[in-house]
C-alpha cells in the first residue's frame, strides 16, 4: 500500500517549511504567489490529498437538524424510510464532527411550524433538512432559518420561493404519467378508473394526479376517472373508496399516496374485486408488500424516500462543510414500478443498495 503523502513530504520536496506549505495549500496570506504556485504544483504531482478527517477535528461541531414527521402510526408508511436515509448518510460523516439533531413533529400540537420555531429559538444549527411548506405558518418558520443564512434543503416536497438551497424529490408529474400508461395498457377502452388522489393541497399528491390526467388527454383517451381525495385513514373515506370499487364500470384502480393505498387494498378485498382488476398501490411498507404478494395489487409505486433523504443530507453537508453547491436547483430522484416478481429487490432493506 502506498504511503500517504503528507504536508511534511511536500515541504521537503519544495525546500520550504511545513508552515509555508500549510499557508500555500490553504490559501492563507504570508506566501508569495510564485511560491504558492510552485508548492501547489509539487502537491499535485505527488498526488497529495488533504486529510479531511484531521481537518474536521480542528473545526467546531457542525449541527445539521432534520425535521420530519415522526415515523409512527400512519406516518410510518413513508417517513420510516426518510429517517433511515438521513441517519444512514449522517453515519458516514461520524468522523467529520458532524452531528444530527432529530426534530420529529406531528399534526396538531408539536407540528412542523412549532417545532422549527422552537429549534431556531433554543438551538444553534448550521443547516436544516425538512419538507417544503403547505401553509403560512410553516412558510414563516422555514424562512426564519434562511433569513439567518442557515441553508435549508427540502426533501420530497418543494417550496422554491422560500430561498432554499435545493430540493430532492421525485418528478411527480412523470410518476402520474407512468401510472396512467401502466394502467391504461391493461384497461378496456371505456373502462372506468378509480384514482385515490390524496390531498388536493399537497403537491406530492396533486401533481401525480395532474400527470395522470395529462397523459390521458394527450393520448385522446376518454376513460372515466373517479377521483377520491383523502389523506387520512378513516371510515368515511374508506366507505367512499369501497363504493367506488363497486361501480360496475370501474375496471382498474390506483392510489397516489400510502394512506390511500392501505384503504384501497382493504376495499379491494371486501368488495371481492381483489385479483380481478389492475390495481396499483403507492410506496413500500409491509401492508403494501402483503397486498402485492397476495395479488390484491398488481404493482407498487416506489418513490425512493430513502434515496431522497440520503442525497439531501449529502448535498446539505457538502455545502456547509466545503461550500460545494448541489448539482442543480431541483434534484429529481427516479421512481420505480415494483412487480410481484421483483419484490425481493426491495424487501428487507435491499432498496438501500439500488442507487
Amino acid at each position: 500500500m502506498k504511503k500517504r503523502i503528507t504536508i511534511k513530504d511536500i515541504a521537503e520536496k519544495s525546500g520550504v517549511s511545513i508552515g509555508t506549505v500549510h499557508c500555500a495549500l490553504s490559501g492563507k496570506p504570508g506566501v508569495s504567489e510564485e511560491t504558492r504556485l510552485r508548492i501547489q504544483k509539487v502537491a499535485k504531482d505527488c498526488g497529495y490529498r488533504p486529510n479531511a478527517v484531521a481537518a474536521s477535528l480542528k473545526r467546531k461541531t457542525i449541527r445539521i437538524a432534520a425535521a420530519f414527521p415522526g415515523p409512527t402510526e400512519d406516518n410510518r408508511f413513508f417517513f420510516t424510510y426518510v429517517w433511515e436515509g438521513v441517519r444512514d448518510y449522517m453515519r458516514t460523516m461520524s468522523d467529520f464532527n458532524v452531528e444530527l439533531l432529530e426534530v420529529q413533529y406531528y399534526d396538531g400540537l408539536n407540528n412542523q411550524a412549532d417545532e422549527l420555531t422552537d429549534l431556531l429559538k433554543h438551538t444553534e444549527v448550521d443547516g436544516l433538512l425538512t419538507m417544503g411548506y403547505t401553509d403560512i405558518r410553516e412558510k414563516v418558520a422555514i424562512q426564519r432559518f434562511i433569513e439567518k443564512e442557515i441553508p435549508v434543503v427540502h426533501v420530497g416536497m418543494d417550496s422554491p420561493q422560500s430561498g432554499r438551497l435545493c430540493c430532492v424529490q421525485p418528478n411527480y408529474q412523470i410518476i402520474g404519467r407512468t401510472l396512467a400508461e401502466l394502467i391504461i395498457r391493461q384497461t378496456p377502452k371505456d373502462g372506468g378508473i378509480l384514482l385515490c388522489a390524496g390531498d388536493a393541497a399537497v403537491p406530492a399528491h396533486y401533481l401525480i394526479a395532474q400527470g395522470f390526467d395529462a397523459y390521458l388527454e394527450e393520448k385522446g383517451l376518454k376513460n372515466p376517472i373517479y377521483k377520491i381525495h383523502t389523506n387520512k385513514i378513516q371510515q368515511e373515506d374508506y366507505n367512499r373508496i369501497l363504493r367506488g370499487l363497486q361501480r360496475e364500470e370501474v375496471t382498474a384502480c390506483c392510489s397516489v399516496n400510502a394512506r390511500g393505498s392501505v384503504m384501497l387494498g382493504k376495499a379491494l378485498i371486501e368488495s371481492g374485486k381483489a385479483g380481478q382488476m389492475t390495481a396499483v398501490g403507492s410506496d413500500l411498507f409491509e401492508e403494501n408488500f402483503d397486498y402485492l404478494r397476495t395479488g390484491v395489487f398488481t404493482n407498487l409505486l416506489h418513490k425512493n424516500p430513502y434515496k431522497q433523504a440520503y442525497l439531501a443530507g449529502k448535498y446539505l453537508v457538502e455545502y456547509v462543510l466545503r461550500g460545494i453547491r448541489p448539482p442543480m436547483d431541483t434534484v429529481y430522484v427516479g421512481s420505480e414500478i415494483v412487480f410481484q416478481s421483483s419484490m425481493s429487490m426491495y424487501e428487507h432493506g435491499e432498496y438501500k443498495l439500488l442507487f
